[in-house]
């Protein structure tokens, strides 16, 4: 048994969950209706912005947003100056910039919005950035660059990129991003000196991307310039998976819901036909416009106004602002926002760029703000506000109805592997049987596989009771475990799922189809989890089966999360996540900071609808919970526990009492 655990451990993972999930989110996408003419696009743009605005949740925060906006300072130079900006976003949350303005001009400008994407030591003041304002100040424009959070005069910090604990409030990693946005854009229509009719905005990578979700919900961008951030989302999905999705150190691409409404192609459709100049490089595999240049051409064409979208490609310089980029934002923004030239590019010219760390350039004189404290501040208040409305398990939240490929064949055998197939995917399990005929069947859900279950007291007890164990390797467990992991979060939310409710999902199916067997269908199912992704996972399961079945008798969870609002209280693992850093490419890749809740285990918006007790409420079983856990991932006191869980559920102090809970009154 040692040397077969052994061997299926070090056995290469099975990809079938991960070809599956990438199939699922193709076929979403694919089955997005795509308007094809002027009124098509009118038609399907309320519907798709206020489906995006509920992905983001910018709109949870403060809204309409006011920001208290002060000049600290400024610098003059040859053709231009900048006002050194500090506006406040949300309550305590100060958000540095730079308004960059033609020197002495007395007309109102047109002006650019530019967000900085994840360039975290420099931000603002990135010498590919500066250059782009500086040239477009000289050129008549006001130009106003801030730093994002994480970044800059706010940073290094990468935590503040992926803050998964306001996804169970309905706030999205971009819906932040969004609202520092509307912030920002409401202070630079604040100025005299800009006009409001004439507003653009750029920024690449991150900035790109931010400006295509800017621009498709708010009319008041009336140019929009996205860079090296532009990908047609299922070659972006590909792409990503090789790479773990960069292991999702940064979140603001994965916007919940996403791809069952919109491509890039729809936040195209949401902006026509406001002139979109999309800038991309041939050497930048990470974003790759695909179908979406032809489709763009074609929608203006519809339009009868072509000349408003055009799309450049830099085939030298890859991922960036680079000049040539650059150049080809300055023509398109003179066209489009002052009426000059073409549309083509246009030359930079020389350019006088500040050192990134010049002390001259710094908001804030007396070091540099970490926004973290202030973000979950926010969230945590406005958690405090939310109460599950109900019903508990609500059809939304579970995967759909798994489909079973054949009942096991059983053979009686004391252990039986088998696999059960799942919408397409295999699952493993193994049946442990007790000597002679079974007198129930207890499911057995371990984060450490399958393999352990001999090992286990609370199994083999079992076994010298006379009950069968059931172990199964969910997706991500055992011998379905993945070095996916971030890249399989990232595309369950973009796709509106949730990936514990898949594994969820996977243990039913299995359970079903083992107790639909002659052997077992009379039989009490009792169930047992251990470990964190076990119990969660097995919550969801239990509730689910209160609602269709099978009847389960008891079930004990150990070493799990009891309340999702566990996810919000980490005062050790927060005040870590607040640390600044110097230079942090190298730890916000391989490196984890503090233990994070992992990604899959968030669902998006859950607390309007239940939480973990909510669940366990509703199956009428007999509950156990042993050892449970906190969000700073540390055993909570079995009064604590008690506060949490519903009435109806047990807490004990020792396995043996929960083995006579699980196992003697089925």
């Amino acid at each position: 048994m040692i040397a077969l655990a052994l061997a299926l451990l070090a056995a290469a993972p099975s990809q079938d969950y991960l070809d599956e999930l990438e199939r699922r989110a193709e076929q979403s996408l694919s089955s997005i209706h795509r308007a094809r003419t002027p009124e098509e696009a009118a038609a399907a743009r309320p519907e798709l912005r206020r489906r995006l605005e509920h992905a983001l949740g910018y709109k949870k925060m403060p809204w309409p947003p006011k920001p208290k906006g002060r000049v600290t300072g400024t610098v003059r130079r040859a053709g231009y100056r900048i006002d050194k900006v500090v506006f406040e976003s949300l309550p305590g949350v100060a958000v540095p910039g730079h308004l960059y303005l033609p020197e002495g001009a007395t007309a109102r400008l047109p002006a650019i919005l530019f967000y900085n994407g994840h360039w975290y030591e420099e931000s603002k003041t990135l010498p590919d950035h500066q250059a782009f304002a500086i040239h477009m100040a000289r050129s008549g424009f006001a130009v106003f660059s801030f730093d994002p959070f994480g970044q800059g005069e706010r940073g290094v910090s990468t935590r503040d990129h992926r803050r998964v604990s306001s996804l169970l409030t309905g706030i999205s990693q971009q819906g932040f991003a969004e609202y520092e946005t509307q912030c920002a854009l409401e202070y630079l229509l604040s100025r005299p000196e800009v006009d409001p009719q004439r507003i653009g905005m750029t920024g690449a990578s991150g900035g790109g991307y931010n400006t295509w979700i800017t621009a498709s919900l708010d009319d008041r961008i009336r140019v929009a310039v996205p860079v090296a951030g532009t990908s047609q989302f299922a070659l972006q999905i590909n792409f990503a998976r090789q790479g773990d999705w960069y292991h999702a150190a940064e979140h603001c691409h994965f916007v919940p819901g996403l791809i069952t409404f919109a491509d890039n192609h729809e936040l195209l459709a949401m902006i026509a036909p406001r002139p979109v100049l999309v800038i991309n490089s041939a050497t930048d595999p990470g974003f790759v416009a695909g179908t979406l240049t032809d489709y763009g051409r074609d929608l203006y064409a519809a339009h009868g106004m072509a000349a408003r979208f055009g799309y450049f490609n830099d085939p030298t310089s890859g991922h960036g602002y680079q000049q040539r980029k650059r150049e080809a934002a300055y023509g398109w923004f003179l066209r489009h926002l002052m009426g000059r030239g073409d549309g083509s590019p246009s030359p930079e010219g020389p350019v006088d760029i500040a050192p990134p760390d010049a002390a001259e350039l710094r908001c804030f004189p007396d070091g540099k703000r970490a926004a973290g404290p202030g973000m979950e501040a926010y969230v945590r208040t406005l958690a405090a506000g939310i109460r599950a409305r109900g019903p508990a398990v609500p059809s939304r939240f579970f995967a759909s109805e798994p489909a079973v490929a054949a009942t096991p064949a059983l053979n009686g055998q004391s252990e039986q592997r088998f696999a059960v197939a799942v919408n397409g995917v295999s699952i493993p399990a193994l049946l442990l049987r007790p000597q002679g005929a079974p007198k129930g069947l207890l499911v057995a859900a371990l984060d450490t596989g399958k393999e352990t279950l001999a090992a286990g007291a609370v199994t083999r007890q079992a076994r010298k009771r006379g009950w069968s164990v059931l172990g199964i390797d969910v997706r991500g467990i055992g011998e379905l475990r993945t070095d996916k992991a971030a890249w399989t979060a990232a595309v369950s939310l973009l796709a509106g799922d949730h990936f514990v409710w898949r594994q969820a999902g996977d243990m039913l199916a299995v359970v079903r189809a083992v107790h639909a067997t002659p052997e077992y269908a009379r039989l009490p199912l009792a169930w047992y989890a251990r470990g964190d992704n076990a119990a969660l996972a097995s919550t969801y399961a239990i509730a689910e089966a209160a609602r269709k079945g099978p009847s389960i008798s008891a079930y004990a969870l150990r070493e799990g999360f009891v309340s999702f609002r566990q996810f919000l209280d980490r005062p050790v693992a927060n005040e870590a996540s607040y640390r600044l850093l110097e230079k942090d490419e190298r730890e916000r890749r391989f490196t984890a900071w503090d233990r994070e809740i992992p990604f899959w285990y968030v669902p998006f918006d859950v607390l309007r609808v239940f939480d973990l007790p909510d669940l366990l409420a509703a199956s009428p079983a007999s509950g156990t919970v042993l050892h449970a856990i906190d969000g700073d991932w540390k055993r909570i006191s079995p009064a604590a526990a008690r506060l949490l869980l519903p009435r109806t559920v047990s807490v004990v102090e020792a396995e043996q009492e929960l083995v006579e809970r699980l196992l003697s009154n089925p």
